[in-house]
């Protein structure tokens, strides 16, 4: 089976769900993936990728993306097209064109109107066309239960299951020193966009608020949409920029918890790679996250106030939560392997060939 995977972004979790589905070559199934060309080294050299030129979101992006993927299905006839996150819904339009009927799904990785309930024009427009494009595919394919449900209450069209998100087994191999020059301190872990909607501006400001000089926060990522929050990092805290991902259990293991204050996920792949490292989590109650972690036993909650959070962090022991550890192990283990979502996703795919 030949797919092409058609992504508007391939930064973050996105990027890293791409990842997990390349190990599917082993079920008989060729990826193929079009993504923009500032983010092709997210995947690494072995994936069959293409590319077009998205500087910034915008129309000259969107039409880039479009003709590439109407070249690209005439050029490689996949079996299925699967497209991903929101802008990636014009492509699924275009496929869907007179008489097309090429099987589709789609995974929206976070449904757009979450970040937008305000109940304005913005938001009535965006529901409805997100949710009747979605009706397009073949099925949709949600990352969580709670991204179901939110589509099952506004309406929108079309199929869905939920296939939850899942990452690979940790290298075995990653180590768990990188802070060793200070072991007696609290080593905190953010991972991922410092855009609004993975609300680093939240945690800034409740490192603040904590005043704890025992604590350290490295942070792994960067901006991608320009639409976060600027200003004077907290004392104590280390930007560290992208890793490559071969090198990101390196930082989970050595980290004490991960920090998660998002304002809107689908299902956050962080946390998992977290737990399969054994590290605990300490995640917003935003988008059913909440649901992910056990508070005291694989982590702890808040309400997404910077107060809250600053609460939180006051509150957090260092051998409280290395005794956390294995408790998250488990959890990976039992719910979230990549053998799980290959298995679920293979039979979404096969049914939508077959039709």
């Amino acid at each position: 089976m030949r797919v092409l995977n058609v992504c508007e972004t391939a930064k973050g979790g996105v990027g890293t769900y791409q990842a997990a589905l390349a190990a599917m070559s082993g079920m008989g199934v060729e990826m193929h993936y079009l993504v923009p060309e500032q983010d092709a080294d997210f995947l690494g050299g072995e994936a069959k990728t293409y590319t077009f030129d998205r500087r910034k979101r915008g129309v000259f992006s969107l039409l880039a993306m479009l003709y590439e993927t109407r070249r690209l299905i005439k050029e490689l006839q996949p079996d299925l097209c699967f497209f991903h996150s929101s802008f990636a819904l014009a492509g699924l339009a275009m496929l869907r064109g007179p008489g097309a009927r090429r099987p589709a799904l789609y995974c929206p990785h976070g449904w757009a109107i979450a970040s937008h309930s305000s109940g304005g024009l913005k938001s009535r427009i965006i529901r409805a066309v997100e949710g009747r494009l979605a009706g397009l595919a073949d099925t949709t394919v949600c990352v969580s239960q709670h991204e179901k449900d939110l589509a099952d209450t506004l309406g929108y069209h079309g199929r869905r299951v939920v296939i939850e998100n899942a990452v690979p087994p940790p290298r075995p191999d990653a180590r768990d020193d990188l802070f060793h020059d200070e072991p007696d301190a609290l080593h905190l872990l953010f991972v991922g966009r410092l855009d609004r909607q993975k609300g680093f501006d939240i945690l800034a400001q409740a490192m603040r608020l904590a005043n704890r000089p025992d604590v350290r926060l490295s942070v792994v990522g960067g901006a991608v949409r320009g639409d976060g929050a600027s200003g004077d990092i907290p004392q104590g805290t280390t930007l560290v920029g992208w890793v490559d991902p071969s090198e990101i259990d390196h930082w989970h293991r050595s980290a004490d918890a991960l920090i998660v204050p998002s304002r809107w996920e689908g299902l956050p792949l962080v946390i998992l790679e977290a737990f399969r490292n054994g590290t605990p989590v300490i995640c917003s109650e935003r988008s059913g996250m909440e649901a992910l972690v056990t508070r005291g036993v694989t982590g702890d909650h808040f309400d997404l106030t910077p107060e809250a959070l600053a609460k939180v962090l006051r509150g957090l022991d260092k051998s409280a939560l290395r005794a956390m550890r294995p408790a998250c192990r488990d959890v990976f283990e039992t719910r979230f392997s990549i053998a799980r979502l290959h298995r679920e996703l293979f039979a979404v795919m096969q049914e939508a060939v077959a039709k």
